[in-house]
């Protein structure tokens, strides 16, 4: 393909993540074995609609999804460092989720060839989530 540029890996953890304004996933560390999915659920759905909650079997951490970046931020800013299951977590940003940010990139490089050769053409199937 003509003009296609690959760009190398690119770490999102860390101040990418907090910098990315489409990354709406916080990692939580430090958790307590007890504190399940739906604990989770409760207490940072409290800060605004979830999309996903994701608790790794064994490794006392977890992954929640907001489906606005506001709210995220917010959960962030007053979650960190408080007591859940007899623990104190530890929050920062988590990573975008890949298949979304490729998807992404994916439906403009189609619309730009589309662009390029004139035609208009939406590849919807591109953009599903």
């Amino acid at each position: 393909m003509r003009g296609l540029i690959l760009a190398p890996y690119q770490n999102t953890q860390g101040s990418r993540g907090e910098n990315d304004p489409n990354n709406t996933t916080i990692f939580v560390g430090g958790l307590d074995p007890s504190v399940t999915d739906d604990i989770l659920k409760t207490v940072f759905g409290q800060y605004g609609e979830l999309v996903h909650v994701k608790l790794p079997v064994g490794k006392r951490c977890g992954f929640v999804q907001f489906a606005k970046r506001t709210c995220a931020e917010q959960a962030l800013s007053v979650l960190n460092g408080t007591q859940l299951g007899g623990q104190s977590i530890r929050q920062s940003w988590g990573r975008s989720s890949f298949k979304q940010t490729v998807l992404e990139n994916l439906f403009v490089l189609f619309q730009s060839f589309g662009a390029e050769s004139g035609t208009t053409r939406r590849h919807s199937y591109l953009a599903r989530k």
